[in-house]
């Protein structure tokens, strides 16, 4: 009899510190290990950046000049996609897209450091906004795929280009040479005021945690935004330049080769600067016809890149008289009235593409 009460005693002892073993585990995962916690957010958080709408650029009239324009970028992360079992042929219909284009937007190359396939990027540049709301309704079922709200550049006015300049996506060797400003899929001032004000305009970028739910649709912010970060737009830039000024210089000068530069002399700004030929800016907007545009521009016989106002060479014509004069009369050989000094006299002739200094 008492074997088998001991033997009861052992089994409910064995019951029990089973029991406490459980509880303690369960407590252990439930309040002291975060680690599924955190898996589970990592699962239905997306922590994606919102980007800053750049500064905006105004003439010295205040003439805006460059502006920012709504658009919708479709975004993909490689890894969230399930190819095998995605409708493509209703993806594309949705989105009035061929399959060829499909498997061009998704062929990337891997290995060059650009593109991973853990990191969002760009699938379709600018999709309309209608196309926008149909994706939504059926987003559920294209898992990977994103819309992302952005800012793109737009020119009320079709000049200044060279001044102006035009914004690209970063590549490598932007993201290194910037250590950590940028990540892919970030636009960077690449010439003109762009590239000179980069840090300026630019602005900050925010980040927004969105909350999905079993099917991968977003449901809400999490936790009502306390997590979020707010971007910071770009300064605004006022420049020195007379757009319209420019926009009429830029008509005398078509179809010729040369540039206009007008300068105020009273405090040294710049009102113009016209390199010819030019280019609408708007061809360089970042659209999806973008790459064609800037691939036809680039290799035009008519070099269209090359700003002359700066980078051509020209002989001195008849603004290196100036000169001559003011050699003159440091050297004492003219006077203030034009006539030669008892020294000797300065003789020049000049036309547009040379001058000799004669002096006896």
């Amino acid at each position: 009899m008492k074997n088998g009460l001991d033997r009861q005693r052992n089994i409910q002892i064995v019951f029990l510190a089973c029991s406490i073993v459980l509880v303690l585990q369960a407590a252990n995962l439930q309040l002291l290990n975060r680690s599924y916690a955190e898996l589970a957010d990592a699962t239905a958080i997306e922590e994606l950046t919102v980007y800053p709408p750049r500064g905006i650029i105004y003439d010295r009239n205040q003439e805006r000049i460059v502006n920012n324009e709504a658009t919708f970028d479709l975004m993909l992360t490689y890894n969230q996609m399930d190819l095998k079992k995605m409708d493509v042929a209703k993806f594309c219909s949705i989105l009035d897209i061929k399959e060829e284009d499909f498997k061009r937007n998704l062929d990337k190359d891997w290995r060059s450091g650009k593109f991973s396939k853990s990191v969002p990027f760009v699938f379709l540049k600018k999709i309309s906004p209608e196309k926008n709301a149909r994706l939504l309704e059926s987003q559920y079922e294209f898992p990977g795929f994103f819309v992302q709200a952005r800012s793109i550049r737009g020119y009320p006015f079709s000049a200044g280009a060279h001044v102006l300049g035009y914004i690209n996506e970063v590549d490598p060797r932007d993201i290194e040479r910037n250590k950590g400003k940028y990540e892919t899929g970030d636009y960077i001032g690449a010439a003109g005021l762009e590239y000179g004000y980069e840090d300026y305009l630019r602005g900050k970028k925010g980040i927004t945690n969105l909350l999905r739910d079993n099917l991968g649709r977003i449901v809400g912010k999490y936790k009502h935004g306390e997590r979020d970060s707010a971007a910071v737009a770009g300064k605004d830039l006022v420049s020195s330049i007379d757009i319209r000024l420019q926009a009429y210089g830029e008509k005398l000068m078509a179809n010729k080769t040369g540039s206009v530069v007008a300068i105020d002399p009273k405090t040294g700004q710049i009102l113009a600067m016209i390199s010819a030929p030019t280019y609408d800016p708007n061809l360089l907007v970042m659209t999806n016809e973008r790459g064609q545009e800037f691939s036809r521009l680039l290799t035009d016989p008519l070099r269209y890149f090359f700003d002359r106002t700066v980078m051509a060479k020209y002989p001195p014509g008849s603004i290196f008289k100036t000169v001559v004069s003011l050699i003159g009369l440091q050297e004492g050989v003219i006077n203030t009235d034009g006539g030669s000094t008892a020294q000797g006299a300065i003789f020049m002739q000049a036309d547009s593409t040379n001058a000799t200094i004669v002096v006896t």
